[in-house]
């Protein structure tokens, strides 16, 4: 399941990932960041991952296929997640955006927000 969040006029999106991600959930999401970047210009995400159990072999292709692209757009990326192993896997990120991305445990989920807001 992914939750999709924006305030108006911010340029900050908070995206909450539970559970196991779909195809249909990833593309709306996709698609409502690409409205964001068109509407805002730099934008910043934070994204907070709890409980996750997985990724629909559709969804994964979809990411690296459209969902590349609209991270290359992002210029600043918190991640909040309870699972070490994805804190430890955001240094992955370079490979696919220019993003300053930062991991944080789910428990520095408001310093994860002062950091994403400066």
């Amino acid at each position: 399941m992914i939750l999709y969040h924006t305030e108006p006029d911010s340029p900050v999106i908070e995206i909450s990932v539970a559970g196991k991600i779909t195809d249909h959930d990833l593309r709306e999401a996709i698609e409502r960041m690409r409205g964001d970047l068109e509407l805002n210009g730099k934008t910043r995400v934070l994204e907070r991952i709890e409980h996750f159990t997985g990724i629909e072999p559709k969804a994964l292709w979809t990411d690296i296929t459209l969902g590349v692209s609209v991270a290359r757009k992002v210029t600043r990326a918190a991640v909040v997640a309870d699972a070490g192993w994805i804190r430890a896997s955001t240094h992955l990120a370079r490979f696919f955006t220019k993003a300053e991305v930062k991991a944080f445990h789910v428990n520095e989920l408001e310093q994860a927000r002062v950091w994403i807001n400066t």
